[in-house]
């Protein structure tokens, strides 16, 4: 699939999954705003779990931000999370620039394990103590630079949702108004009706 096939695809899933769905501009929107926010969370595999149930709570569309949650993948996650997670650490430490060094000793045995695809490293309980050390020592700033570029990317494509959702609909009943109803006796092809 080259590019232009997926560039054709993404509109599709727009126009067809979003513009048409049957619900109020807010609630279609307010469904991408939250959307957008999981998709930033690190709980890739998760996103959409947790969004079904959040958007039922917040009374937002439910399919509206499904196909923002496939921004984080298993393609884009490494810079995604890395963004959120630099993000992170420069609103948490201001004042502590993180290097490479830095990210080399958070990761210490569980980068070289993993560097090394050793699958019977899974199962010693050394690997996990690893994990869950550089999930301590990382997790606070990944979850902050989550919820910042949520902050900074949701409310945007809030506005653009509804507003594009609203042209859609203003478009489609003025095309609708101007030709009137389609008569399906009079349109070549279609099937005649008793």
């Amino acid at each position: 699939m080259n590019l232009r096939d997926l560039w054709r695809r993404l509109q599709q899933i727009v126009f067809h999954n979003i513009l048409h769905l049957d619900d109020t501009p807010h609630r279609i929107a307010w469904g991408v705003f939250i959307g957008t926010m999981i998709a930033f969370t690190p709980t890739l595999g998760l996103q959409i779990v947790l969004y079904i149930p959040i958007a039922a709570l917040f009374r937002a569309n439910k399919i509206s931000g499904i196909p923002i949650l496939f921004i984080s993948n298993p393609f884009t996650a490494v810079p995604l999370y890395y963004t959120t997670w630099s993000v992170g650490a420069a609103v948490l430490h201001p004042e502590k620039e993180v290097t490479r060094a830095t990210i080399k000793t958070w990761l210490g045995n569980t980068g070289r394990a993993l560097k090394d695809g050793s699958v019977d490293r899974l199962l010693e309980g050394q690997f996990w103590a690893d994990v869950g050390r550089l999930l301590a020592n990382t997790g606070g700033e990944l979850w902050m630079g989550a919820l910042v570029c949520g902050l900074l990317v949701a409310p945007p494509l809030y506005f653009l949702t509804r507003w594009g959702i609203n042209a859609f609909r203003h478009l489609r009943e003025a095309r609708h108004l101007s030709h009137g109803p389609i008569d399906r006796k009079s349109t070549p092809g279609s099937p005649r009706t008793p």
